[in-house]
């Protein structure tokens, strides 16, 4: 039994990589649970609740070894940046496995994919709603084509007890090769998913809670701590994709999260910077709203809200 926290380090031209890693030996041998908050460095909700299951797992009573990074992106958090890391501009959730030998991120990317996912038998990315956005708690994987790790990786995302599971494909803006943590750990065979809960750029305790109850909740599944999943939520199992506008300007959705919206139905508006209309939104399909860009700055091709069908 022990707990070690430590700082995996390395150098990418100048620039000090540095990933907090905690990692808690149990009493007995058991599997390797890995979980990684902070990806996006101001998500706060996942971080919060990784630093606080570290603190109150008990090793004498675990099986096998937890690893928690608690904020995988340093520069992103110390920045307070959405979504990219301000070393080079780049979305480190759209980069696994990562490289050595490239950006900044991509080996950031590497380092914690070769210290606290490779040799995992689960893996759990940690998200919390980042500062321009607002969604229902949801889990989500991907499809690798591999039945048997799909099942796995869907009985994982029902086991830690959010509204949503979805499902998608490659992750909005992922790079040739690259991949969300969860993805690219599920491609390499490992059961994982990506958890959200949380949003606003808020520290918020309801949603902290619920990634708690996740995580022990996956704990439990993967019996490397002993007692009964708590499940609060009847699970709708769907698929999910990202709506996007064509305009630049200012945009005003018009949904909520949590909003059913049916086909050819307005959505909201892009106005210039002169206040007039250049683009109406209007519902592609019948979908639930699971998420919503709240801040009103519009880029073109830019997401503005996340469905599930």
């Amino acid at each position: 039994m022990s707990i070690r926290n430590r700082i995996i380090t390395a150098d990418h031209g100048g620039d000090a990589i540095r990933v907090p890693l905690i990692e808690i030996s149990g009493a007995s041998d058991g599997p390797v649970t890995s979980i990684v908050a902070g990806v996006h460095g101001a998500e706060y909700c996942g971080i919060e609740a990784a630093v606080r299951l570290s603190r109150e797992i008990d090793s004498e009573r675990l099986r096998g070894t937890l690893r928690i990074v608690t904020v995988a992106n340093v520069p992103g958090f110390l920045g307070r940046c959405e979504v990219q890391c301000p070393v080079d501009g780049q979305n480190l959730n759209r980069l696994f496995p990562g490289s050595a030998t490239k950006d900044y991120t991509d080996h950031l990317a590497s380092v914690i994919y070769e210290n606290c996912v490779r040799d995992a038998d689960c893996v759990l990315n940690i998200h919390g709603g980042d500062i321009f956005e607002e969604l229902v708690p949801y889990t989500g994987i991907g499809r690798t084509g591999n039945a048997q790790v799909d099942e796995r990786c869907r009985e994982l995302g029902r086991a830690y007890g959010l509204p949503f599971l979805l499902e998608s494909g490659s992750p909005p803006g992922a790079v040739a090769g690259g991949s969300s943590l969860n993805q690219a750990a599920q491609a390499d065979g490992i059961t994982s998913i990506l958890a959200e809960s949380g949003g606003r750029g808020l520290l918020e305790e309801e949603f902290v809670e619920t990634h708690l109850r996740g995580m022990r909740n996956t704990l439990k599944w993967m019996d490397m701590l002993d007692g009964d999943l708590e499940l609060p939520n009847e699970v709708r199992e769907l698929t999910t994709d990202f709506w996007r506008i064509s305009s630049e300007g200012i945009c005003y959705p018009e949904q909520a999260i949590g909003d059913r919206v049916r086909e050819g139905q307005r959505i909201g508006e892009v106005k210039d910077w002169f206040g007039d209309t250049v683009e109406e939104l209007i519902a592609p399909r019948d979908a639930w709203i699971v998420a919503v860009v709240i801040t009103p700055a519009a880029r073109k091709d830019a997401i503005v809200y996340q469905v599930a069908f």
